[in-house]
């Protein structure tokens, strides 16, 4: 008998310390580092475990469950979604992959967006109890924000400014997104594509824009060769002209030297001539019309033929200037001896009065009426 009361007493025993060792199992809760529990006193929020070891009331205190999407990568390498439904809540730094989506652009094209956000649980209560699902409200916002964002510029610009676009809505997301406990730290298209018609549409359209831009490179091409070579063409001309006036006025000034040094050889000339002419008692004008008369009747008596000469009614200067020939020409005058090498004593006349020409033509000298 006191055997069979030792082994119910150890049966006991024995359960009575395995629903201790529940209890205390159900008590105690470890919650890692950067994890956060949401405990509920019979469905109300008692609440937030954070990391460490804590104890709570078994059967009365229980955790809340938590759905929510991961991104997880393949064995090919490929970003998948993944839901869970978990008590432990995430609060480091994770990744939200919206799905891919249409939206349009400012001239009505037709793209599919992936975008992801990179974000943070900054508060669990409001990302539990603020929200009913929090992962469903978070891509139907980012849905109408990304349709709002890309509905305000082209498709050209979207390519061109996806930092802009990755900025503009970390701004709107992050004023959203907060009152539900989550901070948004940074956007990241991953995909941005036209549909496969645009596509081909676009592509059609970029060609005959690169063949207009070929063109018009061209045609300015063109017109700045004309434009340049029509201003060489000008500074040819000018520079011409410039060469010619440069050309003109060296020959002027080559011009004037020589007529003034002509002029001064004149001048001696004539001083010498007049220092000649002094001993003779013979003027220089005298000696000047003299050899011009006597030049004319060498040019007339050059040409065979009947000549008339006319002469003035009153002959007395020119018989006058005539008898002074001797005294002027003559073999003892100084312009004789200056004019003959020392070898020559003979002059020969200079005027013939009855000269007859080499036709037999005979030269008349008549008295103007």
């Amino acid at each position: 008998m006191s055997s069979t009361g030792g082994i119910v007493g150890g049966v006991i025993a024995g359960i009575v310390l395995l629903i201790i060792i529940a209890l205390l199992a159900k008590s105690i809760v470890v919650v890692h580092q950067s994890e956060g529990i949401v405990i509920e006193s019979f469905g109300k929020f008692k609440k937030v475990l954070n990391s460490g070891l804590h104890f709570i009331t078994p059967f009365i205190d229980s955790p809340r469950s938590f759905q929510w999407r991961v991104v997880e990568m393949n064995e090919m390498g490929r970003m998948i979604d993944k839901t869970t439904i978990h008590h432990r809540i995430d609060m480091r730094e994770s990744v939200f992959n919206f799905l891919r989506q249409e939206v349009f652009t400012k001239d009505t094209v037709l793209l599919d967006v992936n975008a992801l956000m990179y974000y943070r649980i900054t508060s669990i209560y409001k990302a539990v109890y603020d929200v009913a699902d929090l992962q469903i409200a978070l891509s139907n916002t980012a849905q109408t924000q990304i349709k709002e964002v890309f509905g305000e510029m082209t498709f050209t610009e979207a390519l061109i400014s996806q930092k802009r676009i990755n900025e503009n809505l970390v701004r709107e997301f992050y004023s959203l997104f907060k009152n539900w406990g989550v901070e948004t730290l940074r956007m990241e298209l991953l995909d941005l594509r036209p549909k496969s018609n645009i596509a081909a549409q676009m592509k059609k359209q970029m060609i005959a824009e690169r063949e207009r831009r070929g063109d018009f490179i061209k045609s300015e091409g063109k017109k700045m060769a004309i434009k340049l070579e029509a201003e060489g063409r000008r500074l040819e001309y000018v520079n011409l002209g410039l060469a010619k006036q440069e050309a003109t006025k060296k020959i002027s000034e080559g011009q004037a030297s020589a007529k003034i040094e002509v002029a001064h050889a004149e001048a001696l000339a004539l001083d010498m001539l007049s220092e000649a002419l002094q001993p003779d008692g013979v003027l220089r004008s005298e000696y000047q019309i003299a050899q011009r008369y006597l030049t004319m009747l060498s040019a007339i008596n050059r040409n065979s033929g009947h000549k008339t000469l006319y002469l003035p009614y009153d002959l007395n200067g020119m018989m006058s200037l005539i008898s002074n020939l001797p005294t002027s020409f003559g073999i003892n005058s100084k312009i004789t001896k200056i004019k003959y090498t020392a070898g020559k004593n003979i002059q020969e006349p200079l005027i013939q009065f009855n000269d007859e020409n080499k036709s037999g033509g005979k030269q008349d000298f008549t008295e103007l009426d």
